[in-house]
């Protein structure tokens, strides 16, 4: 006798796909405020990227739910659409950030304050050679817990990582971009800098 091959379930894979783009569409809109806040075109060249990526990732989604999941489960599969395409919305406002930049358009004053004002900031520091965040993967650093902080991207010389893993090591001289408070990004940039030893 053969072996059975198991067949994926076309609904797991509809959710599964769906929050990837989720969590691209998320990153997307964080790296649209820090392309604006510092002019990166860099940074805005990957939003773009990163949009072509969640319309295909729709464009999968959408394939798998008229064509496998639409009779079986005509409900769940119209509440994942609707849901994607709140998801497509967020992607395209953050792609609406980036043509600021991308097109050399000054933004005005008051964006820059509001964005800069804002409960959640998005902060950029430097990893120095003393910190104690250099050698340590970010798992092990409890940043959320400690700090209330995401790191989002890592600038490493000429390379760019966004939406670093957990095991990714902090190396001296990286350029983190985080989001989170005021005073935890205050507290995080002192020991990036090695003014303060640890986190706690």
């Amino acid at each position: 006798m053969g072996e059975i091959q198991e067949v994926e379930d076309p609904l797991k894979r509809m959710e599964e796909i769906f929050l990837e783009m989720k969590d691209t569409s998320e990153l997307m809109v964080d790296l649209a405020y820090s392309s604006l806040l510092y002019n990166n075109k860099e940074i805005a060249s990957e939003v773009e990227h990163l949009g072509d990526i969640v319309d295909e990732l729709s464009g999968d989604l959408q394939h798998i739910a008229i064509e496998e999941i639409a009779e079986r489960t005509p409900d769940a599969t119209l509440m994942i659409l609707q849901m994607a395409r709140f998801v497509d919305s967020i992607a395209d406002a953050a792609m609406s950030i980036v043509d600021v930049v991308l097109r050399d358009i000054e933004p005005h004053p008051i964006l820059i304050q509001v964005i800069k004002e804002s409960d959640v900031g998005i902060y950029k520091m430097e990893v120095r050679s003393k910190s104690t965040l250099v050698d340590k993967p970010l798992g092990t650093l409890r940043l959320a817990t400690e700090t209330g902080m995401w790191v989002f991207a890592i600038k490493r010389k000429v390379r760019w990582i966004y939406g670093p893993e957990k095991g990714e090591v902090l190396k001296k001289g990286d350029i983190i971009f985080v989001r989170g408070p005021e005073d935890g990004a205050k507290k995080l940039r002192a020991v990036a800098k090695a003014k303060r030893m640890s986190l706690e």
